[in-house]
């Protein structure tokens, strides 16, 4: 089965980032690291999630962070053996294994972790939109819900590109897309007016939302539709720009995993960890960590995707097996 253009065109884009950035990676890499986690961008909630783990299981398992655009990326690390745990979204690991990369369907979740909403930003202002075919003489459009993001010009970071693709099949909202590569490339887009909203996907409350104070000219566009499985609608706030009970459109995370042999090397590794961070979710969750760990209600619920399961439960794991990604 052939990719979607956009889904090519964005692995593109996600090789060559990977490729210009593995030798930093290697470098930074610790050399008694036992396991290495695809996190995410620098301050982003992926990374301070490994670093929670590091702090409450570095003593029983070392791990060191392998930094990443995001999940996507952490996915395509997993697949050409560059990581060997990793964090991504549910939506972005059923779309790239539907079909696709058998290292991808293979993978198994060590646990699931918090949610990923999808944070919109738009100017204050409002953004000049297209009229005629051309953006100079276009209205000045206020952007403030999701409804109103029909035929705009949309920047995408990290794992929101493929959200963002998916979301403009299902409702026709013929938006158009630039893949940013962080945050602040789009921000730019933004207010040069080359693009009229960003999408960008995290944990809350997301660094890169919260930098952004009340007189910075942005906004947060609220979620106005209905949320289809695995998404879902939830309710948070950001008073730094004045949004309060606003919904997002979320959805949640894993803690992957390579489908190492349990009772092997790095099957024991991954096994040493995974009974370590179910041991200590109480101290997680009400400890002086990241407020993502509060939002899990059952570590042992993997979504659907198969649990990595030590070597005790083997015969148990292969008997309760589910499928691997959802159809």
């Amino acid at each position: 089965m052939r990719p979607h253009p956009f889904i090519a065109r964005l692995l593109c884009t996600v090789v060559a980032a990977m490729l210009s950035s593995h030798t930093a990676f290697a470098e930074d890499e610790p050399a008694d690291c036992a396991l290495r986690i695809g996190s995410g961008p620098k301050g982003g909630v992926y990374e301070l999630i490994v670093r929670d783990i590091q702090t409450v299981c570095g003593n029983e398992v070392s791990v060191c962070a392998v930094p990443s655009a995001g999940g996507l990326q952490n996915l395509m690390k997993l697949s050409a053996n560059e990581a060997d745990l990793g964090i991504a979204q549910l939506d972005t690991l059923q779309e790239m294994a539907r079909g696709g990369d058998d290292n991808l369907r293979n993978l198994q979740a060590v646990m699931p972790l918090h949610s990923n909403l999808l944070h919109v930003l738009a100017l204050r202002e409002g953004s000049k939109v297209k009229s005629g075919g051309l953006v100079s003489f276009g209205e000045t459009r206020q952007i403030r819900k999701f409804s109103d993001l029909k035929g705009v010009r949309v920047a995408l970071v990290g794992s929101a590109q493929l959200l963002g693709q998916t979301l403009n099949s299902q409702l026709g909202y013929d938006m158009d897309f630039v893949v940013a590569d962080n945050d602040d490339q789009a921000l730019k887009l933004l207010q040069s007016n080359k693009v009229q909203a960003i999408f960008t996907s995290g944990g809350w409350p997301m660094p890169n939302i919260v930098r952004h104070t009340h007189g910075s000219g942005l906004v947060l566009v609220e979620y106005d539709l209905s949320a289809h499985p695995p998404f879902v609608a939830v309710k948070r706030n950001y008073q730094n720009l004045d949004a309060f009970n606003f919904s997002f459109l979320a959805v949640p995370n894993l803690l992957l995993t390579r489908p190492f042999k349990p009772a092997g090397d790095m099957g024991k590794k991954v096994g040493a960890l995974q009974t370590c961070l179910l041991r200590n979710m109480d101290n997680l969750q009400e400890g002086r960590f990241s407020a993502a760990w509060k939002e899990i209600k059952n570590p042992t619920d993997t979504l659907g995707i198969a649990r990595f399961t030590r070597a005790e439960g083997q015969k148990t794991a292969r008997a309760n097996a589910t499928p691997r990604v959802a159809p």
